[in-house]
């Protein structure tokens, strides 16, 4: 998949315009807790109308540093995508989180959708603000799988339900995101992979799963 990154440096974001196979999408990258205020609001808000119906899907993923065989190793940036718009939060270096995103994140009228994701939970509650979902993320992968009856890797699974290839980079996902300016590379993988977790989540109807 092509991805072209183009930064601003906004306040305390780090606007990124990202176009994934023709799909353009707005990224910030913040550790401000005003900023993730101020994202979630614009976001809600244009996404409104699924809100109201209680059908909105949001594209949650959770990367972390490897440590050893530590399984407590704390989520370091959590990423939301509603929309054509995503959020990645640098929980490592944020100094507090705002109320609205955990109430965000606790209500049970949301969807959270992931791919291959079943450690997120636990990574978001080892992390230093202890957050908590309402209820585990979908597991796209394992519930296409189900459906499939199949064993279909990752990439596999997106090449299935959207049409284009995914690279594995195995280097990226295990690379330091506790950075505090993470790469092009970084903000691209994590990215694409909100974004496909989000397409597959409206494909399936998440919200009836």
């Amino acid at each position: 998949m092509d991805a072209v990154t183009s930064r601003n440096v906004i306040f305390y974001s780090l606007l990124q315009e990202i176009h994934a196979s023709g799909i353009e999408i707005s990224v910030t990258v913040t550790a401000n807790a005003s900023a993730v205020r101020d994202w979630l609001t614009a976001a809600l808000y244009s996404s409104r109308y699924y809100v109201h119906l209680k059908r909105l899907v949001v594209g949650l993923s959770v990367h972390w540093t490897l440590s050893g065989a530590n399984l407590n190793t704390p989520a370091h940036t959590l990423q939301l995508l509603i929309g054509r718009r995503i959020l990645i939060f640098q929980l490592a270096h944020a100094t507090t989180v705002p109320n609205k995103l955990r109430t965000f994140l606790l209500n049970p009228s949301h969807t959270f959708v992931g791919l291959s994701n079943f450690w997120d939970p636990q990574k978001l509650l080892c992390s230093r603000h202890r957050l908590r979902v309402a209820r585990a993320p979908v597991d796209l992968v394992l519930y296409v799988n189900t459906l499939l009856r199949g064993r279909l890797p990752k990439e596999i699974v997106i090449e299935r339900c959207l049409g284009f290839q995914v690279e594995r980079r195995f280097e990226v996902a295990e690379s330091d995101w506790r950075n505090e300016n993470l790469s092009d590379d970084q903000i691209v993988f994590a990215t694409v992979r909100a974004l496909c977790a989000f397409l597959i989540g409206l494909r399936y109807r998440a919200w009836e799963i």
